[in-house]
């Protein structure tokens, strides 16, 4: 095996990367929207919870089962580009036995133990849920390796194209079948094995298939275990508070829960496309320039983030009633609730992913830990008497000590001084420019559209849509 030269890596990328991932989030959730729009207002709260109780259970198993593996990868094809189609066989078989074996047990623990399973979870929507554990485990490990290969475009077209196929298959659902919670369930399943199916065929394309190496397996799980933990950590604060609504308010109060989730997450979307674009680029970065590139991410997307939060304050209240109707009234509160958490959510995520790029994978858990540990705290006090609302309140505390924690961890490993943290400087909206200049744009009959190199950074991956 020949070895390869990595690529000169263009700070730019995070930029241009973050502006495509936000606009393929939000054309794709869009389409997202379209879908849960029709579930709530077809199934209504109660409905719309245990449709909800599925697809996070089955997100945070497929979180679980991939062990840091997913991470792993995406370092070490930056940094080792000749082990591509290895790492991309490895990824494969290991999401494929990590997600069958949850889905079974899971599956098995809620049919001995029906008791702790909500009220709408029966046969059914049990075989939905063990599917959809596999569907996600296969998904977000698709994910994982184009992003690693800096194939943003393909990242986004999938993201957008499937978030509509979601969309249509719930429409035809309802008009032909009635629409029903393990109905539902099944699309979403269905969804993302497709989405699977483009991102792993794509890939095998496009740096070929070799057969997987255990010992590569193993320093994949020696370096994602220490990541693991706080990826883990960071993806339990976005989902695990759904499933204690459900627990320990019901499936109404967790129907009115997600629906202000889903608003507020799109709030999330530039963020968490910077964090995708960030960690290649820090990870294939000279030590000298990581702080900086890191922090010229931050104050760029922490600028446009900021006044998007403020526009939701205002426009919020009297749009959310309106998309999904009276019976989810209750959700504006906890979407307010939820919106000073924004802050502390761009400082988890670009600083956590920042100490992962920067071969700091123990440092980079500290963040989605306290993060965790002060929302799990947080949710037992506050949802048991204020339902949804005290479950907003408890995510938005939790993501500014996750944040803060973060931050500190990052400058504990590349020292930088405070005023390069919130200090202005040229380049700072670069991001916000590419936004604009992402958006499509009439092209002049004379010009014709150059070659396109797929593994080349200019285009952006959105981050892996939840359809929760």
């Amino acid at each position: 095996m020949t070895s390869a030269t990595p690529r000169a890596v263009d700070p730019t990328t995070v930029a241009s990367g973050s502006a495509r991932l936000f606009w393929a989030q939000v054309v794709g959730n869009a389409g997202l929207f379209v879908g849960l729009l029709l579930i709530a207002r077809a199934l209504g709260p109660s409905g719309r919870g245990t449709v909800a109780f599925i697809t996070v259970t089955s997100l945070l198993l497929a979180w679980i089962a991939r062990l840091g593996v997913g991470e792993a990868t995406i370092v070490f094809a930056a940094q080792r580009p000749h082990a591509r189609p290895i790492l991309l066989a490895n990824i494969l078989a290991f999401a494929a036995i990590a997600g069958s074996v949850s889905g079974a047990l899971v599956c098995g623990a809620l049919v001995l133990a029906p008791s702790i399973r909500p009220p709408g979870v029966g046969g059914a929507e049990l075989a939905a849920l063990g599917l959809s554990v596999l569907a996600a485990a296969l998904a977000d490990a698709g994910y994982k390796f184009v992003a690693a290969c800096s194939r943003f475009r393909l990242h986004a077209l999938v993201t957008t194209t499937t978030s509509w196929a979601y969309a249509v298959a719930i429409a035809t659902i309802w008009a032909a079948f009635g629409l029903t919670a393990a109905r539902a369930a099944f699309a979403w399943a269905a969804v993302h094995g497709l989405r699977a199916l483009v991102l792993f065929s794509a890939s095998a394309l496009d740096v070929g298939l070799q057969p997987p190496s255990l010992s590569l397996l193993r320093d994949s799980l020696r370096f994602g275990l220490r990541a693991w933990v706080g990826t883990l950590a960071d993806d339990l604060n976005f989902r695990v508070d759904q499933i204690l609504v459900a627990v320990i308010a019901s499936e109404t109060a967790l129907g009115i829960y997600a629906v202000a989730v889903n608003a507020y997450e799109v709030l999330l979307y530039l963020p968490g496309g910077a964090a995708t674009a960030l960690l290649p680029l820090i990870a294939g970065s000279p030590r000298e320039l990581r702080a900086e590139r890191t922090l010229h991410a931050f104050r760029s997307v922490t600028f446009v983030t900021a006044a998007s939060v403020v526009a939701a304050a205002l426009l919020g209240p009297a749009l959310l009633p309106i998309a999904f109707g009276s019976r989810f009234d209750d959700s504006v509160v906890p979407f307010l609730l939820l919106l000073p958490g924004v802050l502390g959510a761009v400082l988890l995520a670009i600083f956590t992913n920042a100490l992962v790029a920067s071969s700091a994978p123990g440092l980079s858990s500290l963040g989605p830990l306290a993060s965790l540990f002060v929302g799990l705290a947080l949710d037992f006090a506050l949802i048991p008497p204020f339902g949804a609302s005290g479950a907003a309140a408890a995510a938005s505390a939790a993501f500014f000590a996750g944040g803060v924690t973060a931050l500190l961890a990052y400058r504990t490993r590349e020292p930088f001084r405070w005023r390069a943290l919130v200090l202005p400087r040229r380049g700072d909206l670069d991001i916000l420019r590419a936004l604009f200049a992402a958006l499509p744009r009439r092209r002049p009959a004379s010009a014709a559209p150059g070659p396109v190199n797929p593994r080349s950074p200019a285009g952006a991956a959105a981050p892996e849509d939840d359809l929760t």
